[in-house]
């Protein structure tokens, strides 16, 4: 495939709309795609116009190796502060602006390139697997569904084509000043990074459930408000002691409430308070400890005062995903990028989350690494991928595969 038909691939993607939904435009426009060039598709529905694809390449009796990526792409904020609108894809000075340029429409085309491209190769004698999934940016619902399906079960490893790259050299060393990304001793010699592991998360709401009455007389009511505030005091404390522990690759859990409400009326005692926190979490403290903890100390608060009525109520639960620096699968993904880039490159621990984390619960002994050509700029105004980066990376997808199967 010439550079031009590579371009235009994510040219007609970025014109698709799919803004936390609609990707059956993505799933129908990859699955003609691949299915032009003797690719077998499958399409997996989630929901009216949400469907998940699934493509195969098999030629030979060997384990798989699976390639994903998402669909549905973040708000667009204000359309009126793009340049050239969030899906008219323009190239201007190497990069291509749109929305989900890099987050991470540019790696969903690069994978379905590589896809086509290694299944017109007589030499290629592997087997693929690629996934494209819906709802990644709100719940991982897609990938949730296909690893209860068993599309994970029989996949050896899996490349997630999230971005993965900095912009410049300078933003890579502020994102490791920040604490943000662990080297471990490595020494990059360029922008490019591929994330060996990924921080897991627990998100959930604490609920207080009060007595209403008259501000004038506040004895007459139970203050939901002032009980949430109680927990969310002794919450504190719990995650003084939580961000402690650390991992080698991915640093320390990290604790955050995000949205916190009560009372409606200005004189009235509120009977209802609530706060959602968020947990970004290591493999070192588990998902389910966390939620012990959390219950745990809800428990000892409502059983200490009998006007304390907490609830805990878990909205989400993904599990931390980590592939050893000195695995086999990390050395075959720095040797291909030093293949195709000529420098070598760093495998560090990503502060956010991926659908690895659904393929991992149904497939615990996966190896995982994200490897995309995004950079930062994904979910902000005139987000943008840089064109050779782009390219680049069809070519490091197919170097892995070869390797891979080698």
């Amino acid at each position: 495939m010439d550079k031009a038909q590579r371009l235009s691939i994510l040219d007609d993607l970025i014109k698709l709309q799919t803004v936390n939904g609609d990707e059956e435009k993505v799933a129908n426009y990859l699955k003609n795609l691949l299915e032009k060039h003797g690719i077998e598709t499958e399409l997996n529905k989630y929901d009216d116009n949400r469907y998940n694809l699934i493509a195969n390449i098999k030629k030979g009796d060997g384990p798989i190796l699976g390639l994903t990526g998402h669909a549905d792409v973040v708000s667009t904020v204000n359309d009126d502060e793009w340049n050239y609108g969030p899906f008219n894809p323009k190239h201007i000075d190497g990069k291509i602006f749109g929305r989900g340029s890099s987050d991470m429409k540019g790696g969903l085309a690069g994978m379905a390139i590589a896809m086509i491209e290694l299944n017109e190769d007589p030499d290629f004698a592997g087997n693929l697997r690629f996934l494209v999934t819906v709802g990644e940016e709100i719940g991982e619902l897609g990938a949730a569904k296909l690893a209860k399906e068993g599309y994970v079960d029989d996949i050896k490893a899996i490349v997630v084509g999230e971005p993965s790259n900095s912009t410049s050299r300078l933003a890579m060393e502020q994102l490791v000043h920040a604490g943000l990304i662990e080297l471990n001793g490595q020494k990059p010699e360029t922008r490019m990074a591929t994330f060996c592991a990924h921080k897991g998360s627990v998100t959930y709401k604490v609920i207080s459930r009060g007595r209403a009455a008259h501000s004038s007389m506040p004895e007459m009511g139970i203050n939901a408000l002032d009980n949430l505030v109680t927990y969310f005091n002794k919450q504190k404390e719990y995650f003084t002691d939580l961000v402690k522990l650390e991992d080698d690759v991915l640093g320390s859990t990290k604790p955050s409430v995000t949205v916190m409400n009560g009372g409606n009326q200005e004189n009235t005692i509120p009977d209802y308070a609530e706060l959602t926190a968020k947990i970004r979490t290591i493999p070192e403290y588990t998902n389910d400890k966390v939620i012990s903890d959390i219950q745990d100390l809800i428990d000892k608060l409502n059983q200490a005062d009998p006007r304390m009525k907490l609830e805990l109520k878990i909205l989400s639960s993904n599990l931390p995903v980590k592939t050893e620096l000195d695995s086999d699968f990390i050395k075959l993904v720095k040797s291909s990028y030093k293949d195709v880039l000529g420098v070598n490159i760093a495998a560090v621990g990503a502060p956010g989350g991926t659908d690895a984390s659904q393929f991992v619960q149904a497939n615990p002994d996966l190896d995982v690494v994200v490897a995309g050509p995004g950079n930062e700029s994904a979910h902000q105004v005139n987000e943008f991928v840089f064109e050779d980066d782009y390219l680049k990376y069809i070519d490091i997808y197919k170097t892995m595969a070869r390797r891979f199967f080698a």
